[in-house]
């Protein structure tokens, strides 16, 4: 696939320090030109390498392959959705965890807020 402009722009998500990526202050220069204007896509940064479709179909196509083997072995159907679980599980076990963290978090501090109100 050939590239949205002849020159991509460098994601400055590769060199983004710690802090820049926890807060996403690596968008900043991005949020200020679609602010000041609607943005094209010459504005937009070149996908990082761990993100390119080509890798990740790669990835999956492994899973995949085992998958009809042990389909085979199995004698049954082989499952596109056990090998997507299987390829993805990590990634969405943390995102799912840190969601659940944020969201405890906020039922806690109702929790206490209605405790300290009975309690007074």
């Amino acid at each position: 696939m050939q590239p949205v402009s002849p020159e991509e722009k460098p994601n400055p998500l590769q060199d983004a320090n710690f802090c820049s990526r926890l807060f996403s202050w690596w968008l900043n220069p991005l949020f200020k030109i679609g602010y000041e204007r609607k943005l094209k896509p010459d504005d937009l940064y070149s996908v990082l390498p761990e993100d390119r479709s080509q890798r990740l179909g790669e990835e999956l196509q492994g899973y995949w392959d085992r998958e009809v083997l042990r389909a085979k072995k199995d004698a049954q159907e082989p499952s596109l959705m056990r090998a997507i679980v299987k390829c993805y599980w990590k990634f969405y076990f943390v995102l799912g965890l840190l969601t659940f963290l944020e969201e405890a978090e906020e039922w806690l501090l109702v929790a206490e807020t209605l405790w300290v109100q009975s309690n007074h």
